[in-house]
């Protein structure tokens, strides 16, 4: 019966994020695993995220502060350099109430609805969003990611 007991508060302590991997860890993780870069020494300054439901649609929104970025950003497969297409910056003004992005940079954009996720000339012509976008701003240290379904 100690065992039973004593796994079970194991198991409630790793369910709700009390071991180790817990919280902001795993949400960096999962924000590198989608961009294909380690982000695991930032901190993470935002986190929302209204996903669920039977199709899943919502809205990831996340910052994370993070120095020195920008050196692997330029050999990771889908960072392009700033400025951003035009694609991409009416993408990013749908999250953003003001400014644009940054001056120095970089961004990604990984479009789930296409042939090629880096092609962003049909992004607007869908009637549903399904992509991931993030712009690290080298300057200020900051990378903003979003991951929209609709």
């Amino acid at each position: 019966m100690k065992r039973f007991l004593t796994l079970m508060l194991l198991v409630l302590a790793l369910l709700a994020g009390c071991g180790t991997g817990g919280g902001e860890g795993r949400e960096l993780r999962r924000i590198g695993r989608a961009l294909g870069v380690d982000v695991s020494g930032g901190t993470l300054a935002r986190f929302e995220d209204s996903h669920g439901g039977f199709h899943g649609d919502g809205l990831t929104a996340a910052e994370v502060e993070l120095d020195g970025l920008e050196e692997g950003l330029a050999d990771a497969p889908g960072w392009r350099p700033l400025p951003m297409t035009e694609n991409a910056a009416r993408a990013l003004q749908m999250f953003q109430e003001e400014g644009g992005a940054p001056e120095e940079g970089f961004y990604y954009l990984y479009d789930r609805q296409s042939q090629d996720p880096y092609d962003d000339s049909q992004l607007h012509q869908r009637y549903s969003w399904n992509f991931t976008l993030a712009v690290y701003d080298s300057g200020a240290g900051r990378l903003c990611y979003y991951e929209f379904d609709t």
